[in-house]
């Protein structure tokens, strides 16, 4: 029998409520594969900032540095804690601690879910995102300057407006050979393992940010050349967001940079019914991976019992699949695909009036192992 030892912090809002849905199918599905599990849980986040003033302690590493995955909620309470505090310090910290280079988001839709394209069927639909996680404009680099600092006295002088302002802000976007090569080449070895298409497509802008955007492309077709049995290709970003909802049946294997990747990872969750459910995970090849559902923590629902918990109940099953438990992980997919394909229990975001906890456990009596 295998044991995992899993660190929870289920954030703030929702969060607290879909994690509890997800480790109860979680801990149901593993009972009957024979598969142990515990759980630590951990109360950081914006909750905890506002009686600690930091959201993620000093030590945070190194202690979920002891577990073998990190299960999150949501993070972030807008309106009564800044929110570069929840995702600065919780998720980007944790990120950048455990080099979690990888954001993956597969886009699967499940027959019976909220369905907004006309024109093709769910069943079309079978491609994942690889969002790079830790480089880029997520760097947090740069400041904000008066006109006449001398961290702007080169940049003054390239538009008019520049010298006109009271005040200049930098963002620095920051693009590593290495950090780019690994997850391309995490993208095409998972075309390798995927459905057969073996196809990988990437997205850049690289007719105007032309140094990363430029250095990304090459990159690309050199790790594009080490693998001749897989079909690649790419295209701009503005391209792919149309292509995304005209075309979703041609990606089999997306991969694109922090930026880039956030904003389509949120168009791609509206092929799935929505963010309530997207799963998702940031991999790391060095230390614990951090699954998350990619919703938020919704401070307008929390408490209502109305949260769609299938998102954290898919994030519980990829997290299965991570560390090489797939038997629960399938158990886990089909059992949510039988509830929201027969319409057993939906939550108002889906059309029906079931209860979160409804939802958990209705997919926790449809398991079968």
């Amino acid at each position: 029998m295998s044991d995992y030892n899993i660190a929870v912090i289920p954030g703030d809002g929702i969060g607290i409520e879909v994690v509890a849905e997800g480790l109860k199918v979680l801990t149901s599905a593993a009972e009957r594969a024979g598969i142990g599990l515990s759980f630590d849980h951990f109360p950081w986040g914006a909750g905890h900032w506002l009686k600690h003033r930091v959201a993620l302690p000093p030590d945070a590493i190194e202690t979920l540095g002891a577990y073998d995955a990190i299960y999150l909620g949501a993070v972030g309470l807008p309106g009564q804690v800044p929110e570069s505090v929840g995702v600065g310090q919780v998720v980007l910290g944790i990120r950048s601690g455990f080099d979690q280079f990888a954001n993956v988001r597969p886009v699967r839709p499940i027959p019976g879910c909220p369905w907004y394209l006309g024109h093709r069927r769910p069943e079309d639909i079978d491609f994942v995102v690889i969002r790079e996680a830790t480089e880029g404009f997520y760097c947090n680099v740069g400041g904000r300057f008066a006109p006449d600092a001398p961290e702007v006295e080169d940049i003054i002088a390239l538009r008019s407006a520049f010298g006109e302002s009271a005040e200049i802000a930098v963002q620095t976007g920051i693009f590593s050979e290495a950090g780019c090569r690994r997850v391309i080449r995490f993208a095409f070895e998972l075309a390798r393992k995927r459905n057969g298409k073996k196809k990988v497509t990437s997205t850049t802008k690289s007719n105007a940010l032309t140094h990363a955007m430029g250095m990304w492309d090459e990159i690309f077709e050199q790790v594009a050349a080490e693998y001749p049995d897989c079909e690649h290709d790419w295209m701009h970003v503005d391209a792919m967001s149309m292509r995304f909802i005209t075309n979703p049946e041609r990606f089999d294997v997306v991969v694109a940079d922090n930026l880039f990747g956030d904003i389509l990872t949120d168009l791609s969750a509206a092929l799935v019914g929505g963010l309530g459910f997207a799963p998702g995970g940031n991999l790391s090849q060095t230390g614990p991976s951090m699954f998350e559902p990619p919703h938020g923590s919704a401070p307008d629902i929390m408490g209502k019992g109305i949260a769609n918990p299938i998102a954290a109940i898919l994030t519980a099953a990829f997290m299965m699949e991570m560390l090489g438990e797939m038997q629960v992980a399938e158990a886990i997919r089909a059992a949510v695909t039988t509830v929201v394909s027969n319409g057993i229990a939906l939550t108002p975001d889906a059309g029906g009036c079931a209860t979160t906890e409804q939802v958990g456990d209705a997919v926790t009596a449809t398991i079968a192992i």
